[in-house]
């Protein structure tokens, strides 16, 4: 079977290095990016073929050859622990109250059902870490309002995740792969969670059993019938802590609202899968994001990001400011805003995988 291309053909084909490597993958602009098995002779490829390797690249791919990936990981989470201190030496503390009055002036308010995505670093240290932001959240929407968190399980991709043998979601303790505040988020008492082996979401609020009592059962990942179509028709606000636009669920929301638009957005076979529930297995099959297709998407283009949020900002529809002490702002945007956008740039041929701005 031929392989597709990405959406607009752009994605180059990864360069070989010795032994058949991977060495550099090419999105079609700007300078490439290093792939997930970069070597040192892939390199002197690339470069014979004329083409640039950042020295930032070359030096990353040599300390991945010298030195052995467990020493690695203990050298970041000396890093990460050192840039805590320097960042609590610079800022002071986040409390919870500093962060229900940001949240607040954000534009959030009592009653809300909120989508959120975050991330726990850039907001600045906080004290009690994640458990304090769930908790601004809380007393922000109050008992009338719903919190929702992504929670999705995934081992580097949607089709690594679905391909490997042992992978079975169980929603009671399968951890949230997308942020330390997620998957504090959904082990709390009371917090629900939809089924779904790869991307699940979790609830705790007025909505959160309608949320999440059904998932894949209309055989969608993200459309009708899942619990991002139920934020959507009740009016949810999709907020981003930290975070720049290019994670918001939504995008994929539209794309199975609107299927004969994207008709390569999905592999052509479903996959099995198997989620726990109780004391029993159940087998169902999942619609798997083709990886070509998604080579070149607004999470993994800084410039295609960059559009979306100049195109939000012009249509004031974003809603920014400042939550905690970091350095990266904050939004929210409704739900039905963020598919209104969608709709009006995909008339002009804009998507998330191709902006004017490529060109």
């Amino acid at each position: 079977m031929t392989r597709r291309q990405s959406p607009n053909s752009l994605a180059k084909k990864p360069l070989k290095g010795e032994n058949g490597e991977l060495t550099l993958q090419g999105d079609g602009f700007g300078p490439l990016r290093a792939g997930p098995r970069t070597t040192h002779a892939g390199h002197d490829a690339v470069e014979h073929a004329g083409l640039h390797v950042p020295e930032e690249t070359r030096v990353k791919s040599t300390i991945k050859r010298i030195i052995p990936k467990g020493i690695r990981r203990g050298v970041r989470k000396v890093a990460r622990r050192l840039e805590l201190r320097r960042m609590r030496a610079r800022n002071p503390s986040v409390a919870k109250s500093q962060l229900v009055r940001d949240l607040t002036a954000l534009g959030l308010e009592t009653g809300d059902l909120l989508y959120v995505h975050s991330s726990l670093r850039a907001l600045g240290f906080v004290d009690g870490g994640a458990d304090t932001v769930i908790d601004a959240l809380l007393d922000t929407v109050g008992p009338e309002g719903t919190l929702v968190f992504p929670t999705f399980t995934l081992v580097r991709g949607m089709k690594e995740t679905l391909e490997a043998r042992d992978h079975v979601f169980d929603p009671e303790s399968s951890p949230s792969t997308v942020g330390k505040i997620t998957n504090c988020f959904r082990a709390r008492p009371g917090v629900r969670r939809s089924e779904h082996p790869t991307h699940s979401v979790a609830a705790l609020g007025p909505l959160a059993r309608e949320l999440t009592e059904t998932h894949l059962e209309e055989g969608m990942n993200f459309g009708k019938g899942t619990p991002f179509d139920k934020i959507l028709r009740h009016g949810g606000k999709v907020v981003g802590l930290g975070v720049n636009f290019s994670p918001i669920t939504f995008y994929h929301v539209f794309e199975e609202f609107n299927p004969e638009k994207f008709p390569g957005v999905y592999l052509p076979h479903a996959f099995p899968a198997k989620i726990k529930v109780g004391d029993n297995i159940r087998e169902v099959k999942v619609r798997c994001h083709d990886p070509v297709f998604h080579q070149q998407r607004i999470d993994k283009v800084p410039a295609i990001e960059s559009y979306f949020s100049s195109y939000y900002h012009s249509e004031g529809v974003a809603h920014v400011g400042k939550v905690g002490n970091g350095s990266a702002p904050s939004w929210w945007i409704r739900a039905a805003d963020v598919m209104q956008c969608l709709d009006k740039l995909y008339s002009r041929g804009i998507t998330i995988y191709k902006t004017p701005n490529l060109d």
